[in-house]
């Protein structure tokens, strides 16, 4: 295995998501952090430059909603095991919750095909969960190829 790391360009950063549909979205409450597995759409294409979109459950009294409200600032990660090595990617920017009316037609389809397994949420039913569709207002984009 080759020890080598290299900068992804955003081309390559965007192709590389397309072909991922999980990562870690980690945030942060005071000096206390929390990382959720999470399902997302990546969109490139806005003017005001890139986002990420999560649909997210939370249960009343949830630990989720205390950390996403208390996040100024979040981290998103993919990562990618290959034959050579490893492939991430590290979005950095801030939450806000926005409406599925507010998406053009290309972003609202892809985050409606988010694929979110079906699990339960601490015995209770999904009709119990407050969904919302999430988006990362990315402000810092990095990805590495490793290997």
């Amino acid at each position: 295995m080759n020890d080598t790391a290299t900068d992804m360009d955003a081309i390559e950063i965007a192709e590389f998501l397309a072909t991922q549909d999980t990562g870690v979205l980690s945030l942060a409450n005071d000096d206390d952090g929390y990382g959720i597995p999470v399902s997302f759409a990546y969109d490139d294409e806005d003017e005001d430059g890139p986002h990420v979109y999560f649909r997210l459950g939370y249960a009343p009294g949830s630990r989720k909603r205390r950390f996403v409200d208390a996040s100024d600032r979040v981290s998103f990660t993919v990562y990618d095991r290959t034959d050579e090595g490893w492939t991430s990617v590290v979005a950095r920017g801030r939450l806000e919750e926005v409406s599925a009316r507010s998406l053009d037609a290309i972003v609202a389809e892809a985050v409606h095909g988010l694929d979110i397994p079906y699990f339960a949420v601490h015995d209770r039913p999904v009709r119990d969960l407050n969904l919302t569709l999430t988006r990362l207002d990315v402000t810092d984009l990095t990805g590495i190829v490793e290997g």
